[in-house]
């Protein structure tokens, strides 16, 4: 015969208890003692109790489960897997399960159909059907930058400081040598792609020159980095390159070796988003490491303080990437 799996009533007898006080401390609410919960939480161990989240969400309209929606396309990228990683790892510790959610088409009028308390997203923009989905259900969304279009919808926020991060890499390739600095920055459409536009056209001009840039997708290919950083030594003078979108290091450090240029000495080259394989092209790639893990605990963190109304006390936690300089800014 099957054990019977113990109760709410079982923990609350074996720590002595009322049930209101076992569930109150099991759900780490105000009300008991930490003394009491203490007890609880001991006898719900001994018993090896796991509580019934289907029972529970019935009772309380909860699933005890986060929506998580990630870019099109973005998958394939160590970021967005870090970031990912670290929503789960922070729900699990807090007993919720993480659904990654699917995208839709861009005329899908469709309602998002997921069981969950609320949502973590990540560079999103209410252009994005799914986006757009998601805030009309009226539940709690976290974001992972700023969601341009979804303005005073959003609980709470979890940003980078793009412009102290690009000024603090701008003044570096500056102090290694470089006079003319270009870029390769994704399109329009993102919070951190309008940041680092704005960024980057200000501090050029701030200096008297004129901005020398590139647009290409937001995950590129392979084919439009080599196209861009091809174009951009062909017909400017620069000693200096940085390139945005996530995946533009190696093809863009392809195409330098094309173009005849010594990276790391006649032309400094730095990605913005820090990924494992920067370490070892030759020359590895200054870049930064945006804590990916830490970010998306953070968003998770963040969602687990709203309270009943949906708001936090602060809405905006703001992170400073880490500059990671290698050889492919060494200077001359």
């Amino acid at each position: 015969m099957t054990a019977r799996k113990p109760t709410l009533h079982d923990v609350a007898a074996a720590a002595g208890v009322s049930i209101a006080a076992a569930s109150f401390a099991l759900r780490d609410k105000a009300g008991v003692s930490p003394e009491t919960r203490d007890r609880v939480l001991a006898a719900a161990r001994r018993l090896n109790y796991i509580a019934n989240v289907p029972a529970r969400s019935l009772r309380t309209a909860r699933y005890g489960a986060v929506g998580l929606y990630l870019p099109p396309g973005s998958t394939r990228l160590p970021y967005y897997t870090e970031f990912a990683f670290g929503v789960v790892d922070a729900a699990d510790r807090h007993g919720l399960s993480v659904i990654l959610l699917p995208h839709r088409d861009a005329d899908d009028p469709a309602p998002t159909t997921a069981f969950v308390d609320g949502y973590v997203v990540v560079d999103a923009t209410a252009a994005d059907a799914g986006i757009r989905a998601i805030l009309d259900t009226g539940r709690p969304v976290v974001s992972a930058e700023h969601v341009l279009g979804g303005e005073g919808r959003i609980a709470a926020s979890v940003v980078y400081d793009h412009d102290a991060a690009l000024r603090a890499l701008l003044e570096h390739l500056t102090r290694r040598g470089a006079t003319r600095i270009a870029a390769v920055l994704p399109p329009d459409g993102t919070a951190w792609s309008r940041e680092l536009t704005a960024t980057y056209d200000a501090w050029i001009a701030e200096r008297g020159g004129i901005p020398i840039s590139r647009t290409i997708s937001f995950i590129p290919t392979a084919d439009e980095v080599d196209a861009a950083v091809g174009d951009i030594l062909a017909t400017e003078r620069v000693d200096a390159l940085i390139v945005g979108p996530s995946g533009s290091a190696a093809p863009a450090l392809d195409a330098a070796h094309r173009a005849g240029r010594q990276v790391g000495s006649d032309l400094l080259l730095a990605a913005y988003v820090d990924e494992p394989m920067h370490g070892l092209l030759a020359p590895a790639v200054t870049s930064f490491d945006l804590v990916a893990r830490e970010v998306g605990a953070a968003c998770l963190e963040a969602f687990v303080s709203l309270d009943d109304a949906g708001t936090v006390t602060d809405p905006v936690q703001v992170m400073l990437p880490r500059l990671i300089v290698r050889a492919s800014t060494a200077g001359r």
